[in-house]
């Protein structure tokens, strides 16, 4: 068995699907990596529910090889699963860990829709039981978990959300998430694009930070390479 090439693990956000994640994984793929699309339930479970399904599905995937180094490039929720399960499933081979729009304190856009006399219970229905987890104030049970692993996040600060304003102010933010929200204790590197939240995963430069930093450590901060608009 080849031992030698990683396999890079793609999790999508809340309501969003695995086409999402789809042109990163074509990316990695074409420059010599293994990928692991995953597409799971997000409105159906609680994150705790979903990091076991996320576990099963790496294992009865084709390309799951154990003794290969394994890395994650997650999608807004998808960090958070992404936590959960490596605070309880850590692969012997974990690599590095790269999160784009993840709210790791929660969201101010969830704590609206959530508690919003007219949306409130729409967002209930649409977003499921997840949805209340992506809260300012929720307590994760991997909260206290250390980030001991490589990780590096990736915010954005362009939107075409109009509640914006009434939402964070002139805090910097992708529409959805404000950027020092993404931060979380322990990360190895952060940084800042003009990329919004729904559509951050399908940057150019999103994807060339992706792989700066699963094979550096470190995300790539001269303005020569955050300008360039074309994967190399």
């Amino acid at each position: 068995m080849d031992t030698e090439t990683p396999t890079i693990v793609f999790l999508h956000g809340i309501t969003r699907n695995k086409i999402d994640m789809a042109p990163l994984f074509l990316y990695f793929q074409s420059k010599g990596y293994r990928g692991i699309n995953i597409e799971y339930p997000s409105t159906k479970m609680p994150i705790e529910e979903l990091s076991t399904f996320v576990g099963r599905a790496i294992r009865d995937d084709m390309n799951y090889n154990p003794f290969a180094p394994m890395h994650f490039i997650t999608h807004s929720m998808g960090g958070l699963i992404t936590r959960y399960f490596l605070a309880d499933q850590r692969p012997p081979q974990l690599g590095k860990v790269v999160m784009l729009g993840t709210p790791n304190s929660g969201s101010e856009c969830a704590d609206f829709l959530h508690e919003h006399e007219i949306f409130g219970d729409m967002f209930k229905a649409l977003f499921g039981p997840a949805g209340a987890q992506l809260r300012t104030n929720y307590e994760h049970k991997m909260a206290n978990s250390p980030i001991d692993y490589p990780l590096g996040v990736i915010a954005g600060t362009s939107n075409i959300n109009p509640l914006t304003p009434w939402l964070f102010n002139d805090e910097a933010n992708d529409g959805i998430v404000p950027v020092e929200r993404t931060k979380i204790e322990g990360m190895s590197d952060h940084i800042i694009l003009p990329v919004s939240h729904p559509l951050m995963m399908l940057a150019p430069k999103v994807m060339r930070q992706a792989r700066h930093f699963i094979e550096h450590g470190h995300f790539d901060h001269t303005e020569e390479i955050i300008a360039k608009d074309t994967p190399e």
